[in-house]
């Protein structure tokens, strides 16, 4: 079946990689840095009501990404499965796959609401014994978790259109719902509202949850237009949604649950970092939520670069074009270590203006200015070997993201911690330092699979079973 044309859309499958790859990271890379973008923000705007509410966003975020570990089982199982049947050009085969992401995310995102709206209290005195900042983070994060089925909507939505070679449409959804989130942020927190001087309506941290999800809803609103509107190049209608494909169901969910629990350890691995970072004191929790904040900046290239090199070896596996397939992932992994390298060294020199840019507090930046530095350097090798991780995300043999993800931060970095925090008892830095020790791990599982290659055999099996279907 020929695919509808669109312009937002493109064929991957054809033409110069390079230039391909770039058409789809750069869009990718740029929503990426508006969503992380309105994400610093807040940070700064909530640097400005107090240190215990930086440390209160900062260990709520912890447990929230844990929940988006659910999102990720169907979300990433749909990459292959979305971009794979597009390449192939069976628009049926594209609508199933979108359609049973909508309805099982939003399923699994009612349940997981409700279950951490009543978990969230006792968890979050897991990691901190603070409780001005417990009810601080409480009062974040229940709006937060009430709209969190719709937020997977507009994650899917996303994941969707880059998969059918749109990374336009993502984009622009990205950057208007950011635009908006940092209107709304300061008139929703502060009871004057700073540099222009006029009444806010002076919520405080609820305030912040309030704009995002007033930001992610104009967001949903533009993105449903776009993917089920009359004249969408996929053939999408919103009752697709309701169809519900068993068979469909366990292939997202058995591509996606590696890559999910590559996920959950690494946030599970941050709780426990989170956990050690609070016996050095409130300042060192908002040193490493601005810190995070910062990484998720720097790690927008790569992001760009999985997103956009997923999406297109997918559809080069999807027609079969292994090889190029590969070339495609080789030129990720290049152009990774080349931005990681460029960001790192600018990240080093300038880390304390960085810094400043959210909290001026001595303490604070007597913590974290050098312990940014250390998170900054470990990121340039991350930038090849998860460029070379799209042949994996691409092809759907996604067992590799979760071994790597054990073994790097389990078998590597914990120990390193537990040796150098509670047995040595070494300054806040070394909880940094332990990022070495993780892209040594990670990146040699990586490298390992690789040169391995047995993502064919998986793509072969694949192939084989739709043939005598």
């Amino acid at each position: 079946m020929e695919k509808n044309k669109s312009k937002g859309q493109r064929d991957l499958t054809k033409g110069s990689i390079m230039s391909n790859l770039i058409y789809m990271s750069m869009p990718a890379s740029l929503a990426f840095l508006a969503q992380t973008l309105y994400s610093l923000v807040d940070m700064i705007w909530v640097g400005r009501l107090s240190t215990e509410a930086v440390a209160a966003i900062t260990v709520f975020s912890t447990v929230y990404f844990l929940v988006f570990i659910l999102n990720n089982i169907i979300g990433q199982g749909s990459v292959p499965t979305i971009s794979q049947a597009y390449g192939a050009g069976d628009m049926g085969k594209t609508r199933n796959a979108i359609s049973n992401t909508f309805s099982f995310k939003f399923i699994v995102g009612i349940i997981s609401s409700f279950i951490l709206l009543v978990i969230l209290r006792p968890v979050l005195h897991l990691l901190t014994d603070d409780l001005v900042v417990i009810d601080l983070a409480v009062e974040y994060g229940r709006i937060m978790m009430i709209f969190l089925p719709l937020f997977f909507s507009l994650y899917t939505i996303k994941t969707s259109l880059r998969c059918c070679g749109d990374s336009k449409s993502p984009m622009i959804i990205t950057f208007v719902s950011s635009i908006i989130n940092v209107v709304l942020d300061p008139i929703f927190m502060f009871e004057t509202i700073p540099v222009i001087n006029l009444p806010g309506l002076g919520m405080g941290v609820y305030g912040v949850a309030v704009a995002t999800v007033i930001a992610n809803m104009v967001g949903l609103l533009m993105g449903g237009y776009i993917l089920f509107g009359k004249n969408n190049f996929i053939g999408m209608k919103f009752s697709d949604i309701f169809t519900i494909d068993l068979k469909m169901a366990r292939e997202l969910i058995t591509v996606g649950t590696p890559p999910a629990m590559a996920n959950l350890t690494r946030n599970i691995t941050n709780m426990i970092l989170i956990s050690l970072i609070g016996g050095y004191g409130t300042a060192a929790l908002a040193a490493w939520g601005i810190i995070s904040r910062i990484f998720n900046l720097l790690f927008i290239p790569l992001a760009g670069l999985m997103s956009g090199g997923s999406a297109m070896t997918g559809q080069n596996i999807g027609k079969n074009l292994l090889e190029r397939a590969i070339e495609t992932a080789r030129t990720a992994g290049k152009l990774g270590i080349i931005s990681m390298g460029i960001l790192s060294g600018l990240t080093f020199i300038l880390a304390r203006p960085f810094f400043m840019v959210f909290i001026n507090e001595a303490e604070v930046l007597a913590l974290g200015v050098p312990a940014l530095r250390i998170v900054a350097i470990s990121l340039i090798p991350t930038g090849y070997y998860l460029g070379l991780a799209t042949i994996f995300t691409g092809s759907g043999y996604t067992i590799p993201l979760l071994i790597s993800a054990i073994i790097g931060q389990w078998a590597f970095q914990l120990p390193f911690v537990f040796l150098a925090v509670v047995v040595l008892n070494m300054p806040f830095q070394f909880v940094a330092l332990s990022y070495f020790a993780f892209t040594l791990g990670e990146g040699a599982i990586i490298l390992y699979f690789y040169k391995k290659g047995k993502w064919k055999d998986a793509v072969n099996n694949k192939m084989n079973e739709a043939v005598t279907a």
